[in-house]
């Protein structure tokens, strides 16, 4: 079935190299055609992979599903990995990681790297309240789907997300520190500079 409008975006965001007046014909795919499994970025965790060869232009099976967030939710909202931007109506941002069951997009993973970045093969679009993930060229079977979120992305959720996790993380680590250096009876001093170590991180992770 033929969508004129997110044919359109489609055209604009795959880069065809067409004239200004081409358009693109959406195709389409299933569940079958995708499958989950380990990603092949470092540290990613799982991602999503072709099944079967997808052609240029193809609809991944199903939008990208979640909660509903509004402006003031989705800033409250402390893991904002799979978060992904609506901005329609009083609809912010779908939130998809409690969704793991028939929610494939929750699983395509953002190229980072300027070699990752190389690598994109699919675009988002938004359509009537939902947004769609569509190949942006050909993609053989058993590549992994990737998207651009932007350097941007990167940056804030390395804000929000990211560095308050290391801030905590080395908020434990000085706390173990300092027990064990007033239970080993270490020097005035250096429990002292323990003390003052560990108010500062409170302090950094507080401003955040």
């Amino acid at each position: 079935e033929s969508d004129p409008f997110l044919e359109s975006q489609v055209d604009s965001a795959c880069s065809m190299g067409k004239s200004s007046g081409s358009s693109v014909k959406i195709k389409r795919s299933s569940m079958a055609d995708v499958k989950v499994k380990a990603s092949e970025i470092k540290g990613a965790g799982l991602g999503l992979f072709a099944a079967r060869a997808f052609a240029k232009a193809t609809r991944l099976p199903a939008p990208y599903k979640g909660r509903k967030l509004s402006w003031e939710a989705f800033t409250k909202t402390k893991d904002q990995r799979w978060c992904y931007t609506l901005d329609e109506g009083k609809v912010w941002a779908v939130d998809g990681k409690a969704l793991k069951s028939g929610n494939p997009l929750r699983y395509v993973n953002g190229a980072k790297t300027a070699s990752q970045r190389r690598q994109v093969n699919v675009v988002g679009v938004k359509e009537k309240g939902q947004v769609w993930y569509i190949t942006t060229r050909a993609v053989h079977e058993g590549a992994e789907f990737l998207i651009d979120y932007g350097s941007g992305y990167w940056q804030a959720l390395d804000k929000q997300w990211a560095q308050p996790q290391r801030l905590k993380a080395q908020l434990r680590t000085k706390i173990r520190e300092l027990k064990a250096a007033r239970a080993g009876r270490a020097s005035s001093a250096r429990v002292l500079r323990l003390e003052e170590e560990l108010e500062d991180l409170k302090d950094e992770l507080e401003v955040l």
